[in-house]
């Protein structure tokens, strides 16, 4: 059993796509699983006991975790273990990943941590287990011994085309009403990897940073089939640096117009300003791209230095007006609260977001990511201890790290500031009727994020 845990406090359920590649791997191995997606279902940590009750004959527990879930999982994986006291329980994804020898001392009802991509190694792990074999010896596993935590050596698929293929013809999408408004509507990967060094971000914890490519041919597959077998209408590329490759990108677009599948699509994961250009923006919208969010951070210079961004403001503002011109709608993620940053700086931040003139923001609090430079530094010089962090707040709109320089009810203001300042506007109101009275698309997703940060 694959499962996706009770998350409180969250408004968006979505398709996870990870898990549902896991699953299809192990399908490819003749393993029967299932996927329990609590938020989709409702599925509260009692109802989960109700069910493992009903199902004595699970082997495996696999746990997908990202932090905020830490709190949920280590009381999931305790309940599973009184139910199913001889199931193998597995925490993975980018938490565990991360800080493998924490979950295992804080986490008693976990027997093993899975870190990195799992198509080719839980397989191998859950194979094991039904034979009865020793797991010692399985791939990307950390587990407890009596002079501390092993790690073993993790596996992942170099060629991506070689990735069993999805069976979303196990995926009832009708369930997913809250992804986006505009029905049906999926994620969809082409490439993994993320070569830069932002201090901020952990994505390369998981996919690595060398970058992976799926063939253009294999893309359009997976997509026709969508399109035949569940009448999508649209779908979202997940990809970290979709656009990095300028040829392979472009090859894409171009396949993606061949096929006449006239499927709208967007970057919602982000991607980075300085890899477009006026053609790559014009071949993305004629292959149907239509929304891209872009990662903006700061407005301020010595910060995107901190951040280790590789980019300036004088390049933001070039791109953002290129971007602008185009058809393409722009969303731009900012941040807020990075360490070192004060009053004056998230003030600029704010201001730069607003002659930007962009159409979407995002103001994010700065969250101390496992896995990212950013949180082995601040961990390393004492500023945070990981025993005190609430993972129930590991969420953009709650104060994790306390800066210094900027209070935490400061940093709260601010943000609730930062979107009253940017969407009070007229230009900005009247974008937001179109998309969501007219288009009846994200805006009722921002809708959702607006009141949540401006009533918290």
């Amino acid at each position: 059993m694959l499962v996706v845990p009770v998350r409180k406090g969250y408004s968006g359920i979505t398709i996870d796509l990870g898990l549902l590649h896991i699953y299809s791997a192990l399908k490819a191995k003749g393993i029967v699983s299932t996927i329990m997606h609590c938020p989709k279902d409702g599925i509260t940590e009692e109802k989960f006991r109700e069910i493992l009750q009903a199902n004595l004959h699970i082997k495996t527990i696999g746990f997908k975790m990202f932090s905020v879930d830490h709190n949920s999982v280590k009381r999931m994986s305790l309940i599973a273990k009184q139910v199913l006291p001889e199931c193998v329980t597995v925490a993975g994804g980018p938490h565990p990943t991360c800080l493998p020898e924490y979950i295992l001392e804080d986490m008693p009802g976990i027997d093993y941590v899975f870190r990195g991509e799992g198509e080719a190694g839980f397989p191998v792990f859950c194979e094991k287990v039904l034979a009865g074999k020793p797991l010692l010896e399985a791939p990307n596993i950390a587990y407890r011994r009596e002079k501390g935590v092993v790690q073993n050596k993790c596996v992942a698929v170099d060629e991506l085309d070689r990735l069993p293929r999805i069976q979303w013809e196990d995926v009832s999408i009708e369930d997913y009403p809250d992804f986006l408004t505009s029905l049906p509507f999926i994620p969809v990967m082409a490439t993994r990897g993320c070569p830069f060094q932002c201090k901020y971000c952990a994505a390369h914890s998981i996919v690595g940073r060398k970058m992976r490519y799926r063939s253009v041919e294999n893309v359009i597959d997976e997509l026709r089939f969508l399109k035949e077998t569940h009448k999508i209408e649209g779908f979202n590329f997940s990809d970290d640096e979709l656009t990095l490759n300028r040829n392979y990108f472009i090859d894409l677009c171009k396949g993606l117009i061949k096929s006449g599948l006239n499927l709208k699509w967007e970057c919602s994961n982000g991607v980075r300003l300085d890899t477009l250009d006026d053609e790559v923006l014009d071949i993305m919208y004629k292959a149907g791209c239509r929304y891209i969010s872009v990662g903006i951070e700061s407005g301020n210079n010595r910060i995107l230095k901190s951040m280790k961004k590789n980019i300036s403001t004088e390049v933001i503002r070039e791109k953002v007006a290129m971007v602008k011109r185009s058809k393409v709608v722009p969303q731009g993620l900012f941040m807020v609260g990075f360490p070192d940053e004060t009053e004056e700086d998230i003030r600029k931040t704010i201001d730069f977001a607003i002659e930007l003139d962009i159409d979407k923001t995002n103001f994010s609090i700065f969250m101390p990511l496992p896995g990212s430079e950013i949180f082995d530094e601040l961990v390393a010089g004492g500023a945070l201890e990981i025993d005190r962090i609430n993972w129930d707040d590991m969420k953009p709109d709650k104060v994790i790290f306390r800066n210094s320089l900027v209070s935490p009810e400061k940093l709260k203001q601010l943000q609730r500031y930062a979107y009253m300042k940017f969407y009070l506007r007229l230009k900005p109101l009247k974008r937001l009727f179109r998309e969501f009275v007219l288009k009846k698309r994200g805006g009722r997703a921002l809708f959702v994020k607006l009141k949540s940060v401006l009533s918290s």
